[in-house]
């Protein structure tokens, strides 16, 4: 069976649409105002920080992706309904152009995002010899390589060095070649589960006690109902990531909107999502992100990137 064909490649891309300057055709803000964004030979790459949770669009180009953190995404493609599906961390996104996608995030997630222009990708397929047409939407597809080029991607956006629209076009012609050799079509078979109420239950208690010390056994015993190995073995299944690493995730989010949009200062910030101290939180923060706390908070002033 095709992706384009299979009813369990729903997408679970949480982008947000942009003006015509962007592909799309319906407008937004969002993607105009972030300013992680670069032009390549095909369209447009971005970084979006984990800020908004939902939006509607209209596509004229396709899109691919990576989810850089885990949560439950809610999509609507065209006139179809609901599905609510787990983002995997780090997985590859794909929207056809033409498509009408709604979607309502359940935690905000950040990602990368990188317009493609179809007339392109088909060109891609032909060199490739490919016949089969390009799904119209794919998720949850994982590939090593191409996590760590959107790892490195928004670390150079972040830190804003030369070599941004290099790695953006780096990144865009690798995701669309796995794409394109059918990586779509696999799918991830679980050894562990949890119940779509468990796991919602479970990210919701994490999301609202994160300045609280979360320990794994208990969330699990005392949420779920079961033992923290099968919760933990369970939730990174199906996530793509460990208790412990979505827990970090979050905070790391948390603490990067609030670095971004508010006036409390970064101790206050670090003891808020739940760090031990401002230290702790800047040698995190910077591990991840590839720039200081005090940073970013500098770059809300500086200039857009070209």
């Amino acid at each position: 069976m095709s992706a384009a064909n299979d009813p369990t490649h729903r997408s679970n891309a949480p982008w947000l649409s942009g003006g015509k300057d962007f592909g799309f055709v319906s407008s937004s803000r969002f993607l105009d105002q972030t300013p992680w964004r670069v032009p390549y030979d095909f369209g447009t790459v971005y970084y979006c920080a984990a800020e908004r949770v939902e939006e509607r669009m209209m596509l004229d180009q396709h899109i691919l992706g990576v989810e850089m953190t885990s949560g439950i995404v809610r999509t609507r493609l065209d006139s179809g309904g609901w599905s609510s599906d787990a983002a995997l961390a780090g997985a590859l996104y794909f929207v056809a152009a033409d498509s009408d996608l709604h979607i309502k995030k359940e935690q905000p997630i950040d990602f990368v995002l990188a317009t493609i222009d179809p007339g392109k990708l088909e060109q891609f397929s032909d060199e490739l010899g490919i016949t089969e047409q390009v799904p119209r939407l794919a998720y949850n597809m994982v590939n090593a390589s191409i996590q760590s080029l959107a790892t490195k991607l928004r670390r150079s956006f972040l830190s804003q060095t030369d070599d941004v629209g290099t790695i953006a076009s780096e990144f865009v012609l690798e995701a669309s070649t796995f794409l394109l050799q059918g990586a779509g079509k696999s799918h991830r078979r679980l050894r562990y589960q949890l119940a779509p109420h468990q796991l919602r239950s479970a990210l919701e208690f994490i999301n609202a006690n994160l300045s609280s010390s979360l320990k794994v056994d208990a969330l699990a015993n005392e949420l779920i109902g079961c033992s923290g190995f099968y919760f933990a073995h369970a939730f990174t299944e199906m996530l793509g990531c460990s208790p412990h690493q979505y827990i970090l995730d979050r905070r790391l989010s948390s603490a990067h909107e609030l670095i971004r949009n508010s006036t409390s200062s970064l101790a206050e910030i670090s003891y808020c999502v739940g760090f031990s101290s401002q230290a702790h939180m800047t040698t995190t923060f910077c591990k991840r992100f590839g720039v200081t706390p005090g940073r970013l908070r500098q770059s809300r002033t500086t200039a857009r990137m070209p």
